[in-house]
């Protein structure tokens, strides 16, 4: 059974889309796997204790 997903929208200034679809294209990616490996990357920076604020601060 395939995973459940739901859609993610943003905003970015025109010259990061840019870059981004030209580095998701050189490295033969999707910008959607793209997009999930950049999300899980910041979520794995935000927990950790290094990562800034803990929560309940």
């Amino acid at each position: 059974m395939a995973e459940e997903t739901r859609e993610v929208r943003g905003r970015v200034p025109k010259d990061i889309k840019i870059a981004f679809e030209i580095a998701c294209a050189r490295l033969e990616m999707t910008q959607t796997a793209a997009l999930e490996e950049a999300i899980r990357d910041w979520l794995q920076k935000k927990d950790s204790p290094a990562g800034g604020k803990s929560e309940g601060s």
